[in-house]
């Protein structure tokens, strides 16, 4: 879900919410936490991190990338791609 971080634009107070797209500007509508004035404003959103599966050991890459690494070695001088790498 994506994180939405909002100021309160009299006293200051930066906060986090976690909630749907459709909702993002429902707590603009709502008073600050911290002193209940009706000025809040959203400043900044998150996306949500989904991460690399080939790095996170979910999945083993195809037999493709090891041909695609193997190119881009030979035509990268200084490459730090090696046969000893896990994934060739």
């Amino acid at each position: 879900m994506p994180t939405y971080e909002y100021q309160c634009e009299k006293c200051e107070h930066y906060f986090t919410k976690y909630t749907s797209i459709s909702n993002m500007n429902l707590a603009e509508e709502e008073p600050c936490p911290n002193c209940t004035e009706l000025a809040v404003k959203k400043v900044m959103f998150t996306a949500p991190s989904i991460g690399d599966p080939v790095r996170l050991r979910i999945r083993r890459p195809d037999g493709g990338f090891k041909e695609v690494l193997q190119k881009i070695h030979e035509k990268t001088p200084g490459s730090r791609i090696n046969n000893n790498s896990s994934f060739i």
